[in-house]
């Protein structure tokens, strides 16, 4: 399973709150167009948001970077924060939902 990453760093927890909202409805619209197998948007006391995106394969990973690549861009038109990112291989990943099933 492959895995991208996005950390962003808003100066308060209000703004990060503010923005949460948008990032859950963008990136929670690409998960039928873009074969998504995982999301999770975890946010901070501090004011940081974390995002994990999980797919398949290669192609699928491929595929929501054009398609949503550029939500970044469009926060930044409006919201103040840093942001770091990278893709990655999920070496280790526990969900006990899924052992139930």
């Amino acid at each position: 399973m492959l895995s991208k990453t996005y950390h962003l760093k808003f100066p308060s927890l209000d703004a990060a709150q503010i923005a949460a909202p948008f990032v859950v409805e963008t990136l929670g619209n690409a998960i039928p167009t873009c074969n998504l197998s995982g999301l999770n948007v975890v946010i901070s006391k501090e004011g940081d948001v974390s995002i994990n995106l999980f797919f398949p394969n290669i192609n699928d990973l491929k595929g929501f970077e054009k398609k949503h690549g550029g939500f970044l861009d469009t926060m930044k038109k409006t919201f103040l924060f840093r942001s770091v990112g990278f893709d990655g291989v999920c070496i280790f990943t526990f969900d006990r939902s899924e052992e139930a099933a």
